[in-house]
């Protein structure tokens, strides 16, 4: 078995300035030597850099371009270290599954949340720091190569996030990770701070009633269609006027429409798929200026609710047929959509979604999701998307309450 050392990792540090990473590169070329993998980050003018070398098909021996990158690290001030590989070594250091965690928090996140990837044996590949003038979003790169239980450690995590009050997502690298293009909003305790059903409940005189058959649809503990049928034969009798009046007074969560002003202004699509009603919802499309809404529709006869809901009922199988339905009419593939959503309903919406984001949510709601977010929250799903401060205005996370 051939175990020659051709390949040699050189890692360079030292004060940043112009013309490094030119002045190594040259010397590479000059001695025919291959860049297989290449990596440089630079922290307050500190230098980073890691080139990973084939020299195996060099003009002169392996030694003699080591002693000339030696050379020109001390001519620039840098220094310059550098262990040897086979081939196979090579081979089985690239077998890796890596993962983005993105987390919003100090330095205690850092400790622990690194903590609990030691102890589910994930390895950090990288860090950085995604906000420029504080250290409140932070990215990991890690490779879960060696984890033994993915699903434990994406539970471990969140629950750390909990722990510490700060947001938290996970998600496989890949292509669209930051190519999403379409959102699907949930309405009611997600892009409004409200339930409208309870609004409506305490018009008319049936609040706890009503509340107590919500929660245990919220918990996954009552089919949703029963406890919706069950909830809006309580409000039978509303008047239209009382319904004008909540919609009136409908309180968005709080960065709510910042959020949708800076997904419009980038070319998102954008629209609601609500296990609520049609007579909210297609309000707010219209007041945000969303692309599609999507709700129940509640019947009314001579002003007022007869207690029946008429049509499909949108429950937690309808949402993610949805996603698939305005997905593929727009074009956009599912791997490019962002699900939001806050209870029981919205399991299969978020699991659908290239990336689910469990807002202010109940647990069940998190075992489908890629994000966990606080309440109060939304604006940090921006940096998740791959949006720059840049993009964003003045309207940043270290704004962040």
């Amino acid at each position: 078995m051939d175990d020659k050392k051709d390949f040699v990792l050189v890692t360079v540090s030292g004060p940043d300035q112009p013309g490094i990473t030119a002045a190594f590169s040259k010397i590479l070329v000059d001695n025919r030597v291959e860049v297989v993998d290449i990596e440089q980050a630079s922290l307050q003018d500190f230098l980073g850099l890691s080139f990973l070398l084939d020299t195996g098909g060099a003009k002169q021996s392996k030694d003699g371009v080591l002693k000339d990158l030696l050379f020109e690290a001390s001519r620039l001030g840098l220094t310059l270290n550098f262990r040897l590989f086979s081939e196979k070594e090579v081979k089985a250091r690239n077998s890796k599954n890596l993962f983005i965690l993105t987390y919003f928090g100090d330095t205690r996140a850092l400790a622990e949340i690194s903590n609990v990837l030691a102890e589910e044996n994930a390895n950090i590949e990288m860090i950085s720091n995604l906000t420029r003038h504080c250290a409140m979003c932070v990215e990991l790169t890690i490779d879960v190569h060696e984890v033994k239980n993915l699903s434990r450690l994406k539970s471990r995590v969140i629950a750390k996030s909990h722990e510490l009050n700060i947001d938290l997502a996970l998600q496989k690298m890949e292509a669209y990770r930051k190519n999403k293009r379409l959102v699907f909003f949930d309405m009611d305790s997600t892009l409004i701070d409200m339930e409208m059903i309870d609004e409506m409940a305490k018009r008319a005189g049936v609040f706890k009633e009503v509340s107590r058959i919500t929660e245990k649809a919220m918990r996954g503990d009552i089919d949703f269609e029963e406890s919706l049928v069950q909830r809006v034969a309580l409000l039978k009798g509303l008047k239209v006027e009382e319904l004008e009046r909540i919609r009136n007074d409908m309180k968005l969560s709080e960065g709510a429409e910042d959020l949708v002003d800076a997904l419009k202004r980038l070319g998102f699509k954008l629209g609601l798929v609500s296990g609520g009603f049609d007579y909210f919802s297609d309000y707010l499309r219209e007041k945000l200026g969303l692309d599609f809404s999507y709700a129940n529709r509640l019947e009314i006869k001579n002003g007022a609710l007869t207690g029946k809901v008429s049509g499909k009922i949108v429950d937690n199988t309808y949402k993610a047929r949805i996603v698939n339905m305005v997905s593929g009419e727009q074009g956009i593939l599912l791997d490019q959509t962002v699900a939001i959503g806050d209870g029981a309903n919205d399991v299969l919406m978020l699991g659908q979604a290239g990336l689910g984001i469990a807002y202010n949510a109940k647990e069940r709601l998190e075992r489908a999701a890629n994000m966990s977010l606080g309440r109060a929250r939304l604006k940090n799903i921006l940096y998740i998307l791959g949006i720059s401060e840049e993009e964003m205005g003045s309207w940043s996370v270290c704004d962040s309450p």
